[in-house]
């Protein structure tokens, strides 16, 4: 523990409507695989979901008329929402491990850069295994087509991981220099954290149908998930 010197202290308690500077941690991000039943994690995420609004009340000091009051504080998100005050919603973090995205998808995701961060699986330490992402395609109407172009994209991606396996077995490349032969198809994994504000810009801009394809389908899950786990901060999006 470090200790300021401070050796007026006392003599401060005694001026004129002194106050003392006190800080408390409200809320950390906790890993949900440490909660053990199903009620535990409702109870949980009732908590998180009106952590906007417990901040929001500081403004008004209205915090000790809303404590035990879970449907007034998710008035509050509303209300909040509607009214556009976003800053509170800051507060809230979430946390997701993301998988099965390709390195193009992950590429657009980075450019979300404020209010999120991200730490991704990375070819240079780590091996790339026979793991590709393959294109929806929703918008060809004939099978055979669909096939053809998705048996190519496969036998594209199958000698791209030939040749990087090569390259590390036979001409003893590192991991850093064959991972050059791998597409922008293959896949990888990522931990997410997103505050409640900036996951909105987000949906607003990739739940979209222009959207391009990949990042759509990740923001449509995210949104299935943060819908159900706190409703009231993202109940008002509508999915066009």
């Amino acid at each position: 523990m470090i200790i300021i010197d401070d050796p007026w202290k006392e003599l401060r308690s005694s001026c004129f409507g002194n106050v003392e500077p006190e800080i408390i941690l409200e809320a950390v991000t906790v890993p949900l695989e440490n909660l053990s039943t199903r009620m535990e994690k409702r109870d949980l995420w009732e908590i998180i979901e009106t952590l906007p609004a417990w901040s929001a009340a500081i403004s008004y000091g209205s915090r000790e008329k809303m404590a035990d009051d879970m449907e007034r504080k998710r008035s509050l998100n509303r209300k909040l929402i509607g009214l556009g005050h976003m800053t509170p919603l800051e507060s809230l973090q979430f946390n997701f491990r993301v998988s099965g995205i390709s390195k193009a998808c992950g590429a657009q995701m980075s450019r979300h850069r404020i209010g999120q961060g991200h730490v991704s699986s990375s070819r240079r330490f780590q091996a790339q295994g026979a793991a590709f992402v393959y294109p929806l395609l929703s918008y060809i109407t004939n099978e055979t087509d669909a096939r053809d172009a998705l048996m190519k994209l496969s036998e594209v991606n199958r000698k791209a991981y030939e040749i990087y396996e090569d390259l590390r077995n036979s001409n003893r490349l590192h991991k850093e220099d064959a991972r050059r032969a791998i597409p922008v198809a293959s896949s990888q994994e990522r931990v997410w954290w997103i505050n409640a504000r900036a996951l909105r810009d987000f949906l607003r801009l990739r739940l979209p149908k222009d959207a391009e394809w990949e990042i759509r389908r990740i923001a449509v899950m995210l949104y299935n998930l943060v819908s159900e786990a706190t409703p009231s901060l993202f109940e008002d999006i509508v999915i066009k």
